[in-house]
């Protein structure tokens, strides 16, 4: 059974990003339910290639809208993408912790994007709101 269930009013209101995070979820399933080492390392690495590349257009919607928390952001983002290193290292040296690997999924991904990504989502619909007015 999926851990992670994606809600609709999980969505900021950018077709790409969202459907990036629907996707983040299905990947997060899949490390979750990963019982092998071998299959938990390739899906860790297709996870920190989606994450890196969701956060790079997540930097440039940023840029693009001129969002005043950027900076903080993007530390965040750097934050989340070393400490799925730290967990691959751990995991190819056979070393990892399930928990370890829970934690960083549910308390680092997830709640990014359910907080701090609807802060993103919220200041681009007033934005385009205060345009159109």
């Amino acid at each position: 059974m999926s851990k992670f269930i994606w809600q609709n009013h999980y969505q900021i209101g950018n077709a790409t990003v969202d459907a990036q995070h629907r996707h983040l979820f299905d990947l997060a399933n899949q490390v979750m339910e990963a019982a092998e080492t071998d299959e938990l390392t390739r899906l860790i690495m297709l996870f920190y290639q989606h994450i890196r590349e969701h956060f790079q257009s997540e930097e440039n919607l940023m840029k693009q809208h001129g969002y005043p928390c950027y900076r903080v952001h993007v530390e965040n983002h750097n934050l989340m993408l070393n400490r799925l290193i730290e967990i691959s290292k751990t995991i190819q040296e056979n070393r990892w912790d399930p928990a370890d690997i829970d934690t960083f999924v549910s308390d680092w991904v997830l709640r990014h994007i359910l907080e701090v990504d609807t802060l993103l989502g919220e200041f681009i619909a007033k934005r385009s709101q205060a345009i159109i007015a």
